[in-house]
């Protein structure tokens, strides 16, 4: 199931596993409702997919959709936590595709014992996870 939280820094996205296109509208729905709130003020986002692989393209439509509306809502940088390649090349062509790449890192949680420090330190600062993550997007 994935859950929408606020954050002292914006807001964490937890989606873990295969997600279908009614959960995944659900969820965007209750995204739009808490962004909202914000009026267009700025904030960051985490999102932790560990365990998710490749969605149905149609689940795929709807994240697209979501970066586009959070970048244009206030979403100043993300970071998208991961442990698997094929998440990774799934989440770096949706967001190139909506627009949101250059505002996105992606770090692999299965590498990186600190994953949530340097998640939350480049939504909060800008800091650049590492190298090796840079180099590989």
């Amino acid at each position: 199931m994935i859950e929408n939280l606020r954050t002292e820094y914006g807001f964490r996205i937890n989606a873990p596993g295969y997600i279908q296109l009614p959960e995944i509208t659900a969820w965007f729905n209750d995204l739009k409702a808490k962004v909202s709130v914000k009026r267009g003020r700025p904030f960051g986002l985490v999102v932790d997919i560990r365990s998710q692989r490749a969605n149905p393209p149609e689940t795929q439509d709807v994240i697209k959709q979501a970066m586009v509306w959070l970048r244009q809502n206030g979403m100043v940088r993300s970071a998208v936590v991961l442990d698997s390649t094929v998440a990774r090349l799934m989440m770096v062509r949706m967001s190139k595709a909506s627009g949101v790449y250059e505002y996105e890192r992606y770090i692999d949680a299965s590498k990186e014992a600190d994953w949530e420090h340097k998640a939350i330190d480049w939504v909060v600062n800008g800091t650049e996870p590492s190298k090796e993550e840079d180099a590989a997007a």
